[in-house]
């Protein structure tokens, strides 16, 4: 054919290629054409064109430079035809849901075994050289290349075994013993991980085959256990209670299977508890952010409940308080009465009644996450906000919950269950650390007892708090003033003089 003919040829190839490469592109299903090695064979094949004539008959040290320059555009092409054929055969037909994709790793040792043949036949009818002939009489050669390859055909059939019986997939998170972390990627050679540190791990696959592994999939819980010591004053029923009732409360933590706690030994100052939760996403990150969570509200709750984790025994410090007595308060009771004075809730008390009402609440302090009340609950508390904020969560009727509110410093919730006996109409989870004043309705009771017009002062607000609540809690009945009263009345056990 003429150089010219085999030119516009090539161009006219070139252009189809690109056409089937745009038609490819409209279907996002169709995985996509390979054109770096086609377009590679048509450039070596438009410049053999071109030179073929002028290097007719000229050798260079003993070499026919046309009869290599054909030799190097039929190997172009045949590396070319093949990699279509193996995209045609081996990864549209899957795409179009005909059968299972085929691993990427047997697709490249396909395409690696081809090329050999290829290069082979091809030295052999256009160059003249005999590659098979070469080795197979050469002992000395055959050894080596054996000797040195030994490592590398280890990895590659060990690859080649992964992928016939995979014992994981891309994206599960696998623990190796000195590498972990989530699979990324296969290839002849080796196994991608994705590490903590967002490190590529690149293990051999020789290696892979070898050890012991741990495997999670994506979407399978997956087991995080910790251990905490706690005070020996603090009874293991208590203790578990305390730390079951967090646990259960965390939203990443899975109710099937339940957390659960155990007493693993007595250490030298503290009692020790082996806990596990489940959740999913088995990274190392979101092991470690559940863990801290969980680490941080339970500190909290011991604070609040009096308690903390104990120092070593080694350590020289006072002799800690009866567990009897109440935990130290952050604010004292000017403070207290300060923020109770603030709020219109209080404002028709006298200044004897908030200061005795200042002397009996106290602060709770509590980290972020956690359910301070819940909707349905019963209750005889009310809080004001000393600092951070809280989310108030409704229920839809199922297992979601939606955000109709934001608090924040000096605002007030729960007096709807303090003064009725109502239970809880929302859910309260704080966002941030956040302090929060308590007052118990057997504090306001004295002061009922005492002054019975009071009750009907207090009625009023709280009644108009009620109607301004009403439609953010998306409460569509509405008591009268006269109902409330009525309830107060008989949950104080006040008579109206």
């Amino acid at each position: 054919m003429p150089a010219l003919d085999r030119l516009i040829l090539t161009i006219g190839l070139a252009v189809g290629l690109f056409a089937l490469a745009a038609m490819v592109r409209r279907r996002p299903h169709m995985p996509p054409l390979p054109l770096a090695l086609p377009l590679v064979a048509l450039g070596i094949q438009a410049v053999a064109s071109l030179l073929r004539g002028p290097l007719q008959g000229i050798d260079l040290l003993g070499l026919d430079m046309a009869r290599w320059l054909d030799t190097g555009g039929a190997l172009a092409v045949l590396y070319a035809l093949i990699r279509l054929a193996l995209w045609g055969c081996l990864q549209v037909p899957p795409a179009l849901g005909w059968w299972p994709p085929v691993p990427k790793i047997l697709r490249d040792l396909l395409l690696l075994l081809a090329a050999a043949a290829v290069t082979v036949l091809v030295l052999r009818d256009y160059a003249g050289v005999n590659l098979v002939g070469l080795i197979t009489t050469s002992a000395v050669l055959t050894a080596v290349v054996g000797l040195a390859a030994q490592e590398t055909l280890k990895d590659l059939f060990a690859g080649i075994t992964l992928q016939l019986d995979p014992p994981f997939r891309e994206g599960d998170w696998i623990d190796l013993g000195e590498a972990k972390g989530t699979v990324v990627g296969l290839t002849l050679m080796n196994t991608h991980l994705m590490s903590l540190d967002r490190a590529c791990v690149v293990v051999p696959n020789d290696t892979v085959s070898q050890a012991v592994l741990r495997r999670y999939r994506q979407k399978d819980p997956v087991g995080n256990g910790f251990s905490l010591g706690l005070d020996y004053s603090l009874p293991p029923a208590q203790a578990q209670q305390l730390m079951l009732a967090v646990l259960q409360e965390h939203p990443r933590v899975l109710a099937d299977p339940p957390p659960r706690i155990w007493v693993a030994e007595y250490g030298d100052s503290a009692i020790v508890y082996d806990l596990m939760v489940w959740h999913f996403d088995a990274t190392d990150a979101s092991r470690y952010d559940v863990r801290s969570d969980l680490l941080s509200q339970i500190w909290y709750a011991l604070k609040r409940a009096g308690h903390s984790v104990p120092y070593p025994v080694r350590e020289l410090r006072p002799k800690r308080p009866d567990r009897g007595t109440p935990p130290a308060e952050p604010l004292d009771s000017e403070a207290r009465m300060a923020l109770l004075t603030e709020h219109t809730l209080f404002s028709s008390l006298d200044t004897d009644q908030r200061e005795h009402l200042a002397r009996e609440s106290h602060c709770l302090r509590f980290g972020p996450g956690e359910t301070v009340v819940r909707e349905g609950d019963r209750g005889d508390t009310l809080f004001k906000i000393v600092f951070g904020s809280v989310e108030v969560l409704k229920s839809d009727g199922s297992t979601t919950c939606h955000r109709v509110a934001t608090l924040g410093p000096g605002d007030v919730f729960g007096e709807m269950t303090l003064f009725t006996d109502a239970p809880r109409s929302a859910s309260v989870r704080t966002t941030s650390e956040t302090l929060l004043l308590e007052v118990e309705r057997r504090d306001l009771q004295p002061l009922l007892e005492k002054d019975s017009v009071l009750l009907e002062r207090i009625a009023r607000m709280v009644q108009e708090r009620q109607a301004g609540l009403d439609q953010l809690m998306q409460q569509c009945n509405r008591p009268t003033e006269v109902s409330v009263l009525q309830r107060m009345r008989q949950l104080f056990g006040v008579l109206r003089g």
